[in-house]
């Protein structure tokens, strides 16, 4: 059931990030990452007050650096996906928000099985494929996508450690403490590129506020869905199966959006997704 729950996490996580990528390419990126924080924290607000549980210290201080993690990697994500082909900076981002909570449960006492570790290996590998040279119809990834991939993978990393170790009691303080303590950056981001004559945010048109806001409903849901998984089952278990995300990402770029990828990156993407499911069946 655990798994289960993770593998909807997985698919609504995709989802999102498809979503949110294509309203990244009609709006700016913090423009898309300040309508769904708005609207996770109303709806995080909403679920503590009907929640019986009480903030702790550590709910507080885990659920923040869960947001810091979040917010950090939801903005570069989508100014990855802006960047280039989604087929290239989703996989990239997965495979390394897999690896992290991997290592970290290792450091933390967490025994996953010999396959956990070769799914690792390939993982590290993947990243040099699917950022590589794209012939015969492929994108390239350049050096800008393959940063803002890794930074955002690196921070999804921390979204994943932090609501794990936020304790199994906390309720739903942990997302809410983490909205709590992103929106105010987000915002005094925006205000310091406001200052500098610079609006981050602009106009855009319905389509693309319509995508923002199907991303953020299906974001809604898969941190529910993670929260609930990761407090029952392992982190390097939990965290390695939703990382799965990048599939139904790549899969929608591919139907909608008729995305190719040369031989190389097709192998690393093959690559980073199989590396993911010996992650997640390994540990």
């Amino acid at each position: 059931m655990i798994i289960v729950v993770a593998i909807v996490s997985a698919v609504l996580y995709g989802w999102s990030d498809y979503m949110g990528g294509r309203a990244a390419r009609l709006m700016p990126a913090l423009r898309v990452t300040l309508l769904m924080e708005f609207m996770m924290i109303t709806v995080y607000a909403g679920a503590t007050w009907l929640d019986p549980a009480s903030l702790t210290t550590r709910a507080f201080v885990w659920g923040s650096l869960a947001g810091l993690g979040g917010t950090v990697g939801v903005t570069a994500f989508y100014a990855a996906l802006a960047a280039g082909s989604m087929s290239v900076a989703s996989p990239v981002t997965g495979t390394t928000s897999a690896v992290i909570p991997v290592v970290v449960g290792l450091l933390v006492g967490e025994r996953p099985g010999g396959i956990t570790l070769v799914g690792i290996a390939l993982a590290i590998g993947s990243v040099a494929l699917v950022s590589g040279g794209g012939g015969g119809g492929g994108h390239r990834a350049s050096q800008r996508q393959l940063t803002l991939a890794l930074v955002a993978g690196t921070s999804f990393g921390l979204w994943f450690i932090g609501l794990e170790r936020a304790g199994d009691d906390s309720g739903w303080w942990p997302l809410l403490a983490a909205r709590m303590f992103a929106l105010p950056a987000v915002l005094t981001v925006y205000m310091v590129l406001r200052r500098r004559g610079f609006d981050p945010v602009g106009l855009s048109g319905r389509v693309g506020l319509g995508w923002a806001i199907g991303a953020g409903v299906m974001v809604l849901a898969a941190n529910i869905a993670y929260l609930i998984a990761v407090r029952d089952g392992l982190l390097s278990v939990t965290a390695a199966v939703v990382s799965l995300y990048p599939a139904s990402t790549v899969a929608l770029a591919m139907l909608l959006d008729r995305e190719r990828l040369s031989v190389v990156q097709g192998i690393g993407v093959a690559l980073a997704l199989s590396a993911l499911v010996l992650v997640g069946i390994g540990g």
